[in-house]
């Protein structure tokens, strides 16, 4: 069973494939090949605006139906009368495609080998966020016109932001990438994220320095929610802002992207500069998630016939 748990899971082509596909349903109409009828499940045991909507509209608009469960089933006097595993094992027996969000780092190695629907990771724990990746670099691609050969600096708690790992990830399967990754000391990406990237003959190079001179993209990814206190301070925060007087210094022709909930680390000032293309990033999730459950079910019954 194919499932989407990790951006490593992709290949460089099939990412692609991806990218190709999700450009097809924001050009519209849709591909003259519909998908069959389908319905998605979706677990979202954390809060989430843009992934949960973004999976549901996807299913909306390729014609399939949703069912879901909201956050309350995981408090512990639910799950004790049911483990996760077991409800799993139920709603795949509902359903052709599971989305997942969940704060256990370690839930999809639970899973994946009893589920036998594909089941998409939406968030797990500080891990991985592989469709928030898939999103930046389609958003990336149609901003630039490329993936390969960029200078991209990557900025805030990068040791926490799940989004920020899974981008990493993507990025080693490029050519020529020029990585900053911009963050205190106590909070820098952990070195797994990036052995990829070096084994790729990619640049990285980690400062505490907010130097965004030269860069073509600025991920601004702020400070996680739950960042432990005493992590940093208002002063740090302040240090890793962009704030238009700041961003009016970047090339014309960079973007800045944000995978959004934004709390601070980006003003409003900023929002009204042709280099901001993080409202356009959270539009083009929902065609990234029709592509993807275009990619895993078209795949499966493909495979299958």
């Amino acid at each position: 069973m194919r499932h989407l748990l990790s951006i490593n899971d992709l290949h460089r082509e099939e990412v692609e494939e991806i990218i190709q596909r999700a450009n097809r349903y924001l050009e519209g109409p849709l591909p003259h090949r519909p998908l069959f009828s389908f319905i998605l499940a979706t677990f979202f045991f954390e809060a989430s605006t843009r992934t949960r909507l973004g999976f549901e509209a996807a299913a909306y608009r390729l014609g399939g139906q949703m069912i879901g469960l909201s956050e309350t089933k995981s408090k512990e006097s639910m799950s004790a009368s049911e483990s996760l595993e077991d409800t799993v094992r139920v709603v795949q027996d509902y359903s052709d495609v599971i989305c997942l969000r969940h704060p256990d780092e370690d839930v999809f190695f639970k899973l994946k080998d009893s589920c036998l629907v594909p089941l998409i990771n939406a968030g797990n724990g500080a891990d991985e966020h592989p469709t928030q990746a898939l999103t930046d670099l389609f958003t990336i691609r149609q901003q630039l016109g490329r993936l390969d050969d960029l200078d991209i600096a990557i900025v805030g708690d990068l040791r926490h932001m799940r989004t920020v790992h899974s981008l990493v990830l993507a990025l080693s399967k490029y050519q020529n990438i020029r990585l900053r990754l911009i963050s205190p000391e106590s909070l820098k990406i952990p070195e797994r994220y990036k052995a990829g990237l070096t084994a790729s003959g990619s640049q990285i190079r980690e400062t505490e320095e907010m130097d965004l001179s030269g860069a073509d993209v600025v991920y601004m990814t702020g400070f996680a929610p739950k960042t432990p206190v005493g992590f940093f301070d208002d002063a740090t925060r302040s240090a890793y802002q962009l704030r238009a007087d700041v961003a009016r210094n970047l090339d014309p022709a960079s973007i800045i992207l944000c995978p959004l909930p934004r709390v601070d680390e980006i003003t409003f000032d900023v929002d009204t500069l042709d280099q901001a293309k993080y409202f356009q990033q959270s539009k083009n999730g929902l065609y990234v998630r029709m592509a993807v459950l275009d990619f895993l079910l078209y795949n499966r019954t493909h495979v299958a016939s």
